[in-house]
């Protein structure tokens, strides 16, 4: 199966072999300054960490980025893991714009945990169950839905059973509150007649819920703060490796008022409310 006209006219726009690197960062990071990009990245990665604090890769992680551009999420995804006590084993960055992956890696030329990977925006060329952790942050809402979606199970068949993903995407309510209201009709006409510009696609939280169900991830946490982050795993969700139950009840006087089983109620109601158990 070949890439269909919608995902080449739509990657084009981030694939300009001509353009130099600072142009490049001016354009695809929504103006942000160069100066304040490390910064981005960062809070990208901390966002990541705090929606969902149940979830940490472990020691030695393989790690994707789907949309790594010219690196600067992979950087801070490094960091991240590592003030938090993990230590990757690799950062993988995974592009259909290959030019986007040669100006990556000229600029973490150097660093061996980070490594990268051109694909054809259907096939991830990696082996069943060998990641565990898959990651895209303001990348896939530039992306045709179908794509989006075949990328669901191909994360699906790459990650390790115990491993999970985590996808943002826009949301509808984006709409309402986003400038991007007032270009609505440039957007659709954009796509209608395949103009080579930034795409915008906007999904809900019940339709994510509903597709990676269908999918077939066994745990799905979708959270909609208008920007959509999910976070999806293969297998049922497992308590953290350093959940300690009377610990839980110390900290969450209530479960304990309601002699509740703290494994079960954190399985149930404590990994949405960010409950601590240490």
């Amino acid at each position: 199966m070949a890439p269909t006209r919608d995902l080449l006219v739509a990657a084009e726009v981030w694939n300009d072999p001509t353009e130099s690197l600072d142009s490049v960062n001016g354009r695809i990071h929504d103006g942000v300054p160069l100066a304040s990009l490390e910064a981005r990245a960062q809070s990208f990665v901390d966002q990541i960490f705090d929606v969902f604090p149940y979830a940490r890769p472990k020691n030695g992680a393989s790690i994707l980025e789907i949309g790594s551009g010219v690196g600067y999420i992979m950087e801070a995804m490094d960091k991240g893991a590592r003030a938090r006590g993990i230590t990757p084993r690799e950062v993988i960055g995974l592009d259909i714009a290959e030019h986007m992956l040669e100006r990556a890696k000229a600029r973490l030329l150097g660093n061996p945990i980070f490594s990268f990977i051109h694909y054809d925006g259907i096939h991830v060329p990696l082996p069943d169950r060998s990641l565990d952790l898959v990651y895209s942050v303001a990348s896939l809402q530039h992306v045709p839905r179908p794509y989006v979606y075949n990328l669901f199970f191909e994360t699906l068949r790459v990650l390790k059973h115990d491993g999970y993903a985590v996808i943002q995407l826009l949301g509808v309510k984006d709409l309402q509150t986003k400038p991007e209201v007032v270009q609505w009709h440039q957007e659709v006409k954009s796509q209608v007649n395949h103009s080579v510009t930034h795409w915008h696609h906007y999904y809900s939280a019940e339709e994510l819920q509903r597709v990676f169900s269908a999918t077939g991830f066994a745990h799905v946490d979708v959270r909609d703060g208008g920007a959509l982050w999910s976070l999806v795993q293969p297998s049922g969700l497992s308590l953290p490796t350093d959940f300690d139950p009377e610990r839980y009840l110390e900290l969450n006087p209530d479960v304990a008022a309601a002699g509740a089983n703290p494994a079960a109620h954190w399985r149930e109601f404590g990994y949405r409310e960010a409950r601590r158990w240490q």
